[in-house]
């Protein structure tokens, strides 16, 4: 029996929703194919838990590298503006001419922050990621927009 609370991967591994949990998370995330970086930001654009890929090499500016968090922040909380008229944000995903960055609002006042390959399937990452936080609850917003008419399998749930 699952226990809210608890990331559980196939092999059954779980963890609890700790920082160091959200650690696992963003490692296990980042053994996907296509994805060079995931982190967990929080509502002030600080990095909690993640990182790089192995072999990847993440800009070499620290300033820059808290920036591009704070700016995932900052377009997040400018899109949440309209969630009352247009419903609320499942992910934006910026394509750049080398990477594309992805943005999951996960708990209240956190987001998911991945880089990801140029030609990655941008929306089948987004799939996987939230079926993992669907099947464990870790999301607070009502994501079935997200889930609705794909090909996401919840029978593991």
């Amino acid at each position: 029996m699952k226990s809210k609370g608890y990331l559980e991967f196939k092999e059954g591994f779980a963890t609890p929703l700790t920082n160091e949990g959200f650690e696992i998370l963003c490692q296990r995330i980042c053994q996907e194919p296509k994805i060079r970086f995931c982190g967990i930001i929080n509502s002030l654009g600080r990095i909690i838990t993640g990182g790089f890929k192995d072999g990847i090499q993440p800009i070499d500016n620290e300033g820059l590298r808290r920036m591009l968090y704070m700016q995932s922040t900052l377009e997040l909380s400018m899109k949440e503006e309209f969630d009352d008229v247009l419903g609320n944000v499942n992910y934006i995903s910026t394509l750049r001419d080398n990477i594309a960055i992805i943005i999951i609002p996960i708990l209240q006042n956190f987001h998911l922050l991945m880089s990801v390959e140029r030609n990655a399937d941008i929306e089948q990452i987004v799939k996987k990621v939230t079926n993992l936080f669907v099947c464990n609850g870790i999301f607070e917003k009502n994501t079935s927009d997200i889930t609705n008419n794909t090909n996401v399998d919840f029978s593991t749930c």
